[in-house]
């Protein structure tokens, strides 16, 4: 508008030297100031236009900055939310690689989805109803073609479990600030990954649950190389997750400095109760959770299970993880199963691509299929991340024992490269 105003006075300033002119100069100054006159006019239908862009502009950001409570995920360009009171995020990653493994006698390669951090894609609904109530949906499947938690010897096919979307989540929730949120539907338990709090940077390739590298792969006979009837990976390793994911009720309480604390209603009278707590101190940084669920409503096998992990990040990149659990049988001819898990790392930003993780880590687990199994894992893992990519790329060598009552079985060895790409 400044601008308007400055040529309406240079007009005006025309027109007194117009006045004061010969007849001659005057008329000469008249087309002159006409053509100005014109020019003026459309200048300011120009602004005024602008102004009105403007002011258009400025009720839409603010409309958006309204229906998502400010996070800024109304919508991605991918997608857009069908009801614009109520803000909308689609996100995902794809997760490949190569796993090589070696049963001690026959040594093969797949193409393999990763079943530590499987292929999948989601969509998060929300909308802030009052300053402390949110109000939300979450859905989430994931699609693992070759699952490394699946591939064995005998089968080496894209068509190995479920070829197909699964659930992992299907969520609607209640987030108060002050008393606490509650979860109705498919989703994780209260229970679920309290064995693998895990800040090592490494979970990509390994942690607790070390059978997720190549679960379905079978021990093999020391000798004859025979694999029929002898366990697979995924049988005599387990962390015990408590109850999983499953359909339920949950309520979580309000972060309190650090701690907090959940429980979950499971159909067919299974339940469980876990708490956590995160911190950052001026030297480290730390995250415990742990665990007690019984699903002795629906289980036939197992009347409760017990577990926990503990990780700290040193602030000069050290880390260290422990974990461990114990389940209850209901047979008192079975022993109760456990495991013990120990992780040591190291992270560390020697280059603008993003960070690297190395880590070491050590698992027995003892019971898990049958009394008197002891089964052994250990690992060593790298991880690189390309932050401004979204990309990790990956490596793992992990070797598996199993000491078995009557049976004399190989180690097997496994390798996995590969990459995860999160949008």
């Amino acid at each position: 508008m400044n601008l308007a105003r400055n040529l309406f006075s240079l007009a005006t300033l025309l027109a007194f030297m117009l006045v004061a002119a010969p007849p001659t100069f005057a008329a000469d100054n008249m087309a002159r100031m006409a053509e100005l006159e014109r020019v003026i006019k459309a200048q300011q239908a120009q602004l005024a236009a602008q102004a009105k862009i403007l002011e258009k502009m400025q009720k839409e950001i603010g409309s958006l900055a309204k229906s998502d409570g400010g996070k800024g995920f109304v919508t991605t360009g991918l997608a857009k939310s069908g009801n614009d009171k109520v803000g909308l995020k689609i996100y995902g990653q794809v997760n490949r690689g190569v796993l090589l493994v070696d049963d001690g006698h026959n040594a093969k390669a797949f193409s393999v989805d990763n079943d530590s951090s499987s292929t999948r894609i989601g969509l998060v609904g929300n909308v802030e109803a009052t300053d402390d109530l949110t109000i939300g949906t979450k859905i989430e499947v994931q699609f693992e073609s070759n699952s490394t938690g699946n591939v064995n010897q005998a089968n080496n096919s894209s068509t190995i479990a479920s070829n197909s979307f699964t659930e992992r989540h299907l969520d609607l929730f209640f987030a108060h600030k002050q008393i606490g949120t509650l979860w109705l539907g498919q989703g994780s338990t209260a229970s679920d990954a309290m064995a693998s709090t895990d800040l090592s940077g490494t979970t990509l390739v390994g942690y607790s649950s070390v059978s997720d590298i190549a679960g379905g792969i079978s021990f093999a006979t020391s000798g004859t190389g025979a694999i029929t009837g002898n366990p697979a990976v995924g049988d005599v390793f387990s962390d015990m997750t408590g109850l999983g994911r499953d359909d339920r009720v949950r309520y979580d309480t309000p972060d309190m400095a650090g701690f907090q604390l959940g429980t979950s209603l499971v159909d067919g009278g299974e339940w469980d109760l876990a708490g956590s707590y995160n911190r950052e101190f001026e030297s480290l940084q730390l995250s415990v959770g742990g665990g007690y669920s019984n699903p002795s409503g629906t289980s036939t096998t197992t009347s409760s299970i017990t577990h926990g992990s503990l990780s700290m990040m040193m602030k000069n990149g050290f880390n260290a993880t422990v974990a461990a659990g114990k389940s209850k049988m209901k047979s008192a001819a079975r022993n109760d199963p456990g495991f013990q898990y120990l992780k040591l790392g190291y992270m560390a930003s020697w280059t603008k691509l993003g960070k690297t993780a190395f880590a070491v880590d050590y698992g027995q687990y003892d019971d898990v299929a049958q009394n008197s199994d002891e089964a052994d894992a250990w690992a060593l893992m790298l991880v690189q991340n390309f932050t401004d990519w979204g990309t990790e790329v990956y490596g793992v060598y992990r070797n598996y024992g199993l000491k078995r009552s009557g049976s004399n079985l190989d180690d097997i060895d496994a390798v996995l490269m590969g990459a995860r790409v999160k949008f």
